[in-house]
């Protein structure tokens, strides 16, 4: 099977944090998520990052970006869903999504 580019990249990015915060790979939804204890704080969800972020980061202004919607009509509140046209980002939002979710579990 071939990867995207922007699969690569959440790859990429999860190797990284696995080897430098004790996070975990796993799997929420279908997709293929990071998690920090047994919390997720990024996904990878048809093609885009999927971010658990406080309300006032700013993520959800991005262009195309906006609430995480697993299902039509089901939305996840402080998730944001940011498109791969913002995958220049998807690195420094997913330090601040573990961050964020790291501060919730102390």
């Amino acid at each position: 099977m071939v990867m995207s580019e922007f699969e690569q990249k959440y790859i990429e990015i999860g190797d990284q944090l696995v080897t430098s915060d004790a996070v975990v790979k796993g799997s929420m939804f279908g997709a293929k998520c990071l998690k920090i204890g047994k919390k997720a704080f990024a996904m990878y969800h048809r093609g885009s990052m999927v971010f658990k972020l406080p309300t006032d980061n700013g993520a959800a202004a991005l262009e195309g970006a906006g609430m995480f919607e697993p299902a039509p009509g089901k939305k996840m509140n402080g998730w944001i869903q940011v498109p791969p046209q913002h995958a220049d980002k998807w690195e420094a939002l997913s330090s601040d999504a573990l961050n964020y979710v790291r501060s919730l579990n102390e």
